[in-house]
């Protein structure tokens, strides 16, 4: 009910709906995570970080591991639309070295690097992004390449 309020456009009943369900189950992965996504589009992004950290407190401190690796996945990808990219590929990065058998870690990052790839692919040659071509380490780690911007 809530995902379908959130798609018809009515966000505070959807969140509304969301928050319901984690006052009964609150770590339930798709309500933080449904409700965080609606709380970053509706401008709210320290909160957002915010009610994923109470919940990552609460799943530590009942011992919950997995529920814990689900809520730093979320804030992860908060952190990507937040367009905190360095932090998020960083995240991705621990939860990797975690749990190697974990595939989402690895797709998200994936979807990273395709998207940094098609904007290499589309960008003028000479164009160059504020945050992410500030140093030769961060053109080599987001796009595999130490060379200065020289038209290659």
């Amino acid at each position: 009910m809530a995902r379908l309020l959130g798609e018809m456009g009515r966000t505070q009943e959807a969140r509304n709906v969301f928050e319901e369900i984690l006052v009964r189950n609150p770590l339930s992965f798709e309500a933080l995570f449904e409700n965080a996504l609606l709380m970053d589009r509706c401008g709210e992004g320290e909160a957002v970080i915010k009610r994923l950290q109470e919940a990552l407190d609460l799943a530590e401190e009942e011992n919950k591991v997995k529920e814990a690796r689900d809520v730093r996945l979320i804030m992860a990808q908060i952190q990507f639309l937040q367009k905190n990219v360095e932090e998020a590929l960083k995240s991705y990065e621990e939860l990797e070295k975690e749990d190697p058998s974990d595939f989402r870690p690895y797709f998200c990052k994936g979807m990273i690097y395709k998207q940094f790839a098609k904007y290499r692919q589309l960008s003028p040659k000479k164009f160059e992004v504020e945050g992410y071509l500030r140093t030769p380490l961060s053109r080599m780690k987001v796009f595999g390449t130490n060379q200065e911007n020289d038209g290659n």
